[in-house]
């Protein structure tokens, strides 16, 4: 039971997207987990690495002052609310599978090839306006 990935997931930023294929294994890692201490592991690895890379972005939108930042941050503090359920639910042996697969699904479906499509084009401006020596915002 594993998710797909599709090249919609790309951004173009090399350091965003290596992190999204790291993120996108760890979730079919979790997906394919046979029993409840494998499952549980995947989940709290899932988590550790989508809050390790929620950090890497939000210092991406600060040091390149995104303008969406707050919602973009926002989204991340839902996502890792969803994930801290999803490792209760393990804990608890009240996982339903198929649902945290769509949840996960939907998740690089919005995120990834949405939300960090638009961060990845800002980043890319911004780092052109400073090559050019035009402050960013302003190219």
């Amino acid at each position: 039971m594993q998710i797909e990935w599709k090249d919609i997931y790309k951004t173009g930023n090399d350091p965003i997207d290596n992190q999204h294929r790291q993120w996108f294994n760890k979730v079919n890692y979790f997906l394919e987990a046979t029993d409840k201490d494998g499952r549980f592991v995947a989940a709290r690895k899932l988590l550790e690495y989508t809050r390790l890379h929620f950090e890497h972005e939000e210092e991406l939108m600060r040091r390149t002052n995104y303008p969406d930042a707050k919602l973009h941050t926002r989204r991340h503090v839902e996502t890792l609310i969803h994930m801290e359920l999803l490792v209760e639910q393990v804990a608890d042996e009240a996982l339903v599978l198929e649902k945290w697969k769509e949840f996960l699904s939907e998740l690089f479906r919005n995120h990834m090839g949405s939300e960090d499509l638009k961060l990845a084009a800002f980043v890319t401006c911004h780092k052109r306006a400073l090559k050019k020596g035009t402050p960013p915002g302003r190219a």
